[in-house]
């Protein structure tokens, strides 16, 4: 009887090397999975920490978040639920949660990929809709600018699938300040100075990283933005606002972190495993469900052949112009109300592009609390008169 397991889904990158074997010198045992590999392998009981990222290209993310809701099905808890990680990977989704839940946030418009330009205001950076490492990021003092830069990126890949966004320009010097939040509250902290010449302050771009011990207000504005989106671990990114406060840039699901960020006299994984609850883990073995792990994903093959023979009722199927309803998570709050606008994916892992009440539309993984409701529809031999 094995002890219970942390998967850390997505890329084998250093941080999560880093912090797998910071959970295995405190007695949990933990891997390093892509999302098939956790299908295959975790149990009732186990932990997913699912930390999907953006595509290099930056036009969408990493494969394997529809596979998610399977394993929670399957007694799997999950940190980090699919809607969390793409509210803070979508630009625009974190930008109308967290004006939802009136936290300060650059003004932000979206710039399809084809038809009129919104009225925007200048200076403004022009960046990807699921953007990170300060790649195609680009500052334009004017409409001139703002004109070539969507001209230089009128080709790239993530702006004909997904426009891009158009965001207020926050004056901030050569600094931003990163929070890590963890479990509602801020675990580390960093302040990211950008190079010489340079105004964005990423790694990837020559920016170095300087101890900071965030103000208080700034750690409640980070665990309140991490809050609206939902995540459980996430990085939140702060700028000053001119007036001694801050204002939330961004969101990231899979930020990368180390020992640098830790608070002083705190230890930063001890605190991470503390404020994920993932400490109750350490060496605690499986009860035992009488149920048997769940198979391994098949090939791709395998899967659409599999979904060529496929008897299922289509009536049972979502379809377009189906309501989804998010049930409310406490008492007296109102459901989330939506239409099913595109069905994603294949019978087994099926999910949708929704139009919510608000208008706005998003990539949507059904989860426990989701029903769908079908739309009533006049039978296929009736045809509209003319």
């Amino acid at each position: 009887m094995r002890p219970r397991l942390v998967g850390i889904l997505g890329s084998p990158t250093l941080a999560n090397g880093v912090l797998a074997r910071a959970l295995i010198a405190r007695g949990i045992e933990a891997r390093m999975l892509w999302p098939g590999e956790a299908v295959g392998l975790l149990e009732p009981g186990d932990v997913a920490l699912v930390r999907v990222d953006v595509l290099p290209s930056l036009d969408g993310l990493e494969p394997g978040l529809e596979l998610v809701p399977e394993l929670e099905r399957h007694g799997v808890r999950i940190l980090n639920r699919p809607a969390a990680l793409l509210a803070a990977h979508d630009k625009l989704e974190t930008a109308r949660l967290l004006a939802a839940a009136g936290l300060p946030h650059p003004w932000t418009w979206h710039v399809p990929a084809a038809g009129a330009l919104p009225e925007v205001e200048f200076p403004l950076v022009l960046k990807p809709r699921f953007g990170s490492w300060g790649h195609d990021v680009f500052l334009c003092p004017d409409r001139s600018s703002f004109e070539r830069r969507l001209e230089e990126v009128a080709g790239r890949s993530w702006f004909r699938r997904h426009g891009a966004l158009a965001q207020a320009y926050v004056p901030h010097g050569d600094r931003d300040l990163r929070l890590l939040v963890a479990g509602g509250r801020v675990v580390g902290a960093t302040a990211r100075i950008a190079a010489p010449g340079e105004w964005r302050t990423n790694l990837a771009l020559g920016g170095r990283l300087e101890p900071e011990v965030p103000p208080p207000a700034a750690c409640a504005l980070a665990a309140a933005a991490a809050w609206a989106i939902g995540a459980d671990l996430v990085g939140a990114d702060l700028l000053r606002d001119g007036e001694g406060g801050h204002v939330v840039l961004e969101l990231n699901g899979a930020v990368d972190f180390d020992h640098r960020y830790e608070l002083p006299a705190r230890d930063l994984y001890s605190e991470i495993v503390s404020a994920l609850g993932l400490d109750a883990l350490a060496a605690i073995p499986h009860v035992g469900s009488g149920r048997s792990p769940m198979p391994r994903v098949p090939e791709r093959a395998s899967i659409q052949a599999k979904e060529a023979n496929v008897t299922t009722k289509e009536s049972t199927r979502a379809k377009p112009g189906d309501a989804v309803v998010i049930a409310g998570h406490a008492v007296g709050e109102t459901p989330r109300l939506g239409e099913i606008v595109e069905v994603l994916g294949g019978a087994e892992h099926e999910h949708y592009r929704v139009r919510w009440e608000d208008e706005h539309e998003s990539i949507f993984y059904p989860g426990t609390d989701a029903v769908i409701r079908h739309r009533k529809r006049a039978p296929r031999a009736v045809k509209p008169a003319r």
